[in-house]
């Protein structure tokens, strides 16, 4: 009797449609108001619940973060978010418990809402 195995990438959660070789995407669960997020290893999450529209767009928004960490611009810790405009600009420290996380006004989320208008 034969058997068929299941997709690799389905067992370990990875979304087939938006992930690259160079960014592998997770759809799982996410907090309420989280659509994605881009995380320090090069991957991202995406919650499950978007439908498939919304998953590309929050993919292509969380790369354009993947790659402000890559440039030394942005890092994070639980506590903290770095930001570094350029290599000449001071690096600010933004408290995560006194900011609204995702804002258009946050300087790295302003750089990539001005780059990706309509």
């Amino acid at each position: 009797m034969a058997f068929k195995l299941k997709d690799p990438s389905s067992l370990m959660g990875i979304d087939k449609v938006t992930s690259t070789v160079n960014a592998p995407v997770f759809a799982k669960k996410l907090d309420p108001g989280v659509g994605a997020e881009a995380n320090r290893d090069g991957t991202i999450f995406v919650d499950k619940r978007l439908n498939p529209s919304q998953r590309k767009e929050a993919v292509i928004h969380e790369t354009m973060h993947l790659d402000q960490m890559s440039q030394g611009k942005l890092a994070y810790t639980d506590d903290t978010v770095t930001w570094k405009k350029d290599t000449r600009s001071p690096a600010r420290v933004y408290t995560r418990q006194t900011m609204n996380e995702g804002a258009h006004a946050l300087p790295w989320e302003n750089e990539i809402y001005k780059n990706t208008k309509k």
